[in-house]
């Protein structure tokens, strides 16, 4: 069972690699993304519920998700008509993200990405960014993802600082 969970997971990288080989926001596309959202929501509660949960397999949970989300990124930043403003809060969110892993870095020896609830809020309101915009409209999908963005980066980064010692399961700020 362990082995099916991290081929899930594994196989949300392999998918948002794909995607940089598909034609943006076409049918493929928006298949294979949903494939890989969907892998996201299935891997963790499947490798809790068969007691299957590892160091690896969390971080290659992180790593996948960040993968995807800067696969994304790459792909919808030059196609959309984004003002300054987004993609200076682009920048601010990846800025405060470099520093968090930095310090994570530092203290733990290790990459620190956290599963806290603002990040699982984050991921959420990202996996359905290629599909909100074109229903409430660029400046609207965009705000909303920037918001849980910047605040599970900025949650992150407070814990990442404040914890005496590294818990990737930690599920908000207030446990530390």
């Amino acid at each position: 069972m362990k082995k099916l969970v991290m081929s899930i997971t594994i196989s949300r990288i392999f998918g948002a690699v794909s995607l940089l080989f598909i034609y943006p926001l076409s049918m493929l596309f928006y298949a294979v993304y949903t494939l890989c959202v969907a892998s996201d929501i299935i891997d963790g509660p499947l490798a809790r519920k068969t007691n299957t949960t590892s160091n690896l397999g969390a971080l290659l949970d992180s790593a996948a998700d960040f993968l995807l989300a800067m696969v994304v990124l790459f792909i919808l930043v030059p196609i959309l008509p984004l003002e300054t403003w987004m993609l200076f809060a682009i920048v601010l969110v990846l800025f405060l993200r470099i520093v968090g892993f930095s310090i994570g870095f530092y203290k733990y020896r290790t990459f620190t990405m956290l599963h806290t609830y603002a990040n699982k809020v984050q991921g959420l309101v990202l996996a359905l960014f290629p599909l909100f915009f074109g229903l409430v409209g660029l400046n609207i999908a965009f705000t909303i993802a920037f918001l849980a963005a910047f605040i599970s980066a900025i949650e992150e980064l407070a814990i990442t600082i404040y914890s005496k010692e590294l818990d990737r399961n930690i599920t908000w700020i207030r446990r530390v």
